[in-house]
């Protein structure tokens, strides 16, 4: 039967009762294409804006996007940020003065392989482009009506901005306005904000206790009406890495605030109300630990190799954290000798992810997912296993340093400094927990930033906490100047951290 071209459907066809076939193909396409239209529109940029803005704005759209977004996708990197762009200029800016950024130092570093003169590649137009989006985003806070969904947008690419450059204690300040805003109940509607964003400040206030000072995370308890009960099981990925996050807060809230005082201040007399504590908290852990582990194997989860590697973090991050929090309120560093079966869980994934090809490349910038960094480190200075934390101390180093992601060099140079310290005394080649005395045993770690004066070597002061005399006796705390070389392919970023930040982890 010839069709008659109706659309939708051939009536010749549907007024017999028979399935029109000839438009099948033709359905699909058009629903594509209408998709694909929409998304197009989400992405254009119909506002007054010259060549170079629109050039940056693709180079962020096609590039810096992909890297933002970790190993999950997100709806926040994916469409909000273009949608936000449509009608504020404050975000515009803020996406401009990041795109710009990446891309010079994409240039320069293509400029260093090539020996060209990278001065014809670094301009102030990323820095003006800033400058305009922290002025559009003080315009924004004095209104009446705060437009909080469009604030805390800005200030997460400020955030991104000022870390790309590895200014982190600027970057934690917009972090730290973010998270105030988000407490100040009475001056906006905390149920119209995009959950994804409060989402993303979550994992950006957990980085930053992961990594700066004794911090105390912010938003522990922002979603305690979503996070507080342990679900049968993870209905995706996002769902798992949102109620792990959120558990993670709590849990170095609970740190901070109460286990630390213990641990370092006042070893022992610890209350039963905090064992108890405790004890919920490794329980927690050790339950997230096996809904990722079933999670995982599904038969129908289908998961792309980015995703693999989201998973595999997630698996990393619960099994840190069950060690930790046993750990939180004994000033014992020995205590850890008896999860080596869990280090050695955390090392073969590890191992796993570094093996893959192109590795934490995605993770330019202080991502909104966490990255190698922290579990090699942690690895490396916690497990006192020689070939274990060794074989970490290469998977660091492996790592792309100078990129951004808070201080790679840095902390993997303590982190050497650490063991060499630790097996000094030991006989053996490869020693053993067994072999490293409590009295030898570096409690925690930590540094202060980068030193600008030098050029080509960079020098960092490590900071070590000691108990040498003993149990009995009183804390120690040593200072020692790192300093190297910096090869000419891996350029410094253009501004550095303030002297008096310190990064600090145990």
């Amino acid at each position: 039967m010839k069709c008659d071209e109706a659309k939708p459907v051939c009536y010749r066809c549907s007024s017999t009762g028979r399935k029109c076939d000839g438009y099948a193909a033709a359905s699909s396409a058009i629903a594509k294409t209408t998709k694909n239209d929409a998304l197009t529109l989400a992405l254009g940029l119909n506002v007054t804006v010259d060549a170079l803005e629109k050039r940056t704005f693709d180079f962020f759209r096609l590039r810096t996007t992909p890297c933002m977004s970790g190993y999950f996708n997100d709806h926040l990197w994916e469409r909000m940020v273009f949608q936000v762009c449509q009608t504020e200029p404050a975000v515009r800016y803020a996406v401009t003065a990041l795109g710009a950024l990446h891309e010079e130092r994409s240039l320069r570093r293509s400029a260093l392989r090539d020996g060209v003169d990278v001065s014809s590649v670094q301009t102030d137009f990323p820095v003006k482009q800033y400058a305009k989006a922290l002025s559009g985003l003080q315009q924004l806070l004095a209104c009446e009506n705060v437009p909080m969904n469009v604030v805390l947008l800005c200030s997460l690419l400020c955030v991104h901005f000022e870390s790309m450059r590895e200014n982190f204690v600027p970057a934690l300040v917009h972090a730290e306005n973010a998270i105030k805003l988000l407490h100040s109940s009475s001056t906006f509607n905390s149920q119209k904000i995009d959950q994804s964003l409060i989402r993303a400040f979550m994992r950006i206030d957990l980085q930053g206790s992961l990594y700066i000072g004794m911090r105390t995370p912010g938003l522990p308890f922002f979603t305690s009406a979503t996070d507080s009960d342990l679900p049968d099981a993870f209905a995706d990925l996002i769902h798992a890495r949102d109620f792990s996050n959120t558990w993670t807060s709590r849990l170095y809230y609970f740190m901070r605030t109460k286990a630390d005082r213990h641990k370092f201040q006042d070893p022992g007399n610890v209350p039963l109300e905090l064992f108890a504590e405790c004890q919920t908290h490794e329980g927690m852990f050790a339950a997230i630990d096996q809904l990722l582990w079933d999670f995982m194997q599904k038969p129908t989860v289908k998961l792309s190799f980015r995703e693999q590697h989201g998973l595999g973090m997630l698996r990393i991050r619960a099994k840190i954290n069950r060690i930790v929090t046993a750990g939180c309120l004994y000033a014992e560093a020995s205590n850890y000798d008896r999860f080596m079966e869990l280090f050695v869980q955390v090392h073969a994934i590890c191992k796993y992810i570094i093996d893959s090809e192109n590795a934490d490349r995605r993770l330019f910038s202080v991502s909104l997912d966490e990255g190698l960094l922290h579990p090699l480190f942690f690895l490396a200075t916690h497990c006192r296993d020689s070939k274990l934390r060794h074989s970490a101390l290469g998977m660091l180093r492996l790592l792309p340093a100078r990129a951004g992601i808070w201080h790679v060099e840095a902390m993997t140079r303590t982190a050497e400094h650490c063991i060499e310290y630790e097996e000094a005394l030991c006989e053996k080649e490869h020693p053993d927990c067994s072999d490293i005395p409590e009295w030898r045993r570096i409690h925690s770690a930590g540094f202060d930033g980068w030193d600008a004066a030098h050029s080509r070597h960079t020098r960092v002061i490590m900071h070590m906490r000691t108990r040498p005399y003993g149990m009995d006796g009183d804390w120690v705390d040593t200072s020692k100047e790192i300093e190297w070389y910096v090869n000419p392919l891996r350029p410094q970023s253009c501004l550095m951290m303030p002297e008096q930040a310190v990064l600090w982890s145990y």
